[in-house]
C-alpha cells in the first residue's frame, strides 16, 4: 500500500536513487529518527537533530510504527517529513541556526529507490544537499 500525502510539494529540490531495495531503504531512514550529531563547521560545534515521520493518510503525518516498517505493509511510494534542528553550541548555551522541515518521497524502483526531497519554505538554514548528505551519512 502506498502511503503518500497531498502536502507533498510539486516542486521537488533534488532527486537521487539510493542502491538499496525500498524496504531496507525505509527501515534505514526511519533509524534517523530522534538521531543527533555533532560535528564542526568553521570555528563553531553544532549538534543536529533529526526527526521522522510518515504520512498517516493524506493529510496527516505521524510517529513511525514497528508494525509499519514491517516488510509488504508498504509497497511503491511512501511520504516522509523529516523536521532537522541544527544547534551552535557557544560559550554558555544552544543557538539555534537551522530549524528546517524536508519533504522526502522514497519511490520503490526494484533494487534501488528513488529519493525525491523537498523542502518546506525557502529561508535560510539547510538545503536539500544538506539533506541529502544527512541521509548518507557523511555528516558525521
Amino acid at each position: 500500500m502506498r502511503r503518500i500525502c497531498y502536502r507533498f510539494p510539486q516542486r521537488v529540490d533534488l532527486s537521487f536513487a539510493m542502491g538499496m531495495p525500498f524496504n531496507e531503504t525505509l527501515r534505514y531512514i526511519a533509524d534517523l529518527d530522534n538521531h543527533e550529531s555533532t560535528k564542526t563547521t568553521g570555528k563553531e560545534l553544532v549538534r543536529v537533530r533529526t526527526r521522522i515521520e510518515i504520512a498517516l493518510d493524506r493529510a496527516m503525518f505521524g510517529d513511525i510504527t514497528p508494525e509499519v516498517l514491517r516488510p509488504g505493509v508498504i509497497t511503491e511510494a511512501v511520504d516522509l517529513k523529516c523536521s532537522v534542528l541544527a544547534l551552535a553550541l557557544r560559550g554558555g548555551g544552544k543557538v539555534p541556526i537551522a530549524n528546517d522541515i524536508f519533504y522526502l518521497r522514497l519511490t520503490d524502483q526494484v533494487s534501488r529507490t528513488d529519493i525525491d526531497i523537498a523542502k518546506e519554505g525557502s529561508g535560510e538554514g539547510l538545503d536539500a544537499l544538506d539533506m541529502k548528505n544527512i541521509l548518507l551519512g557523511t555528516d558525521k
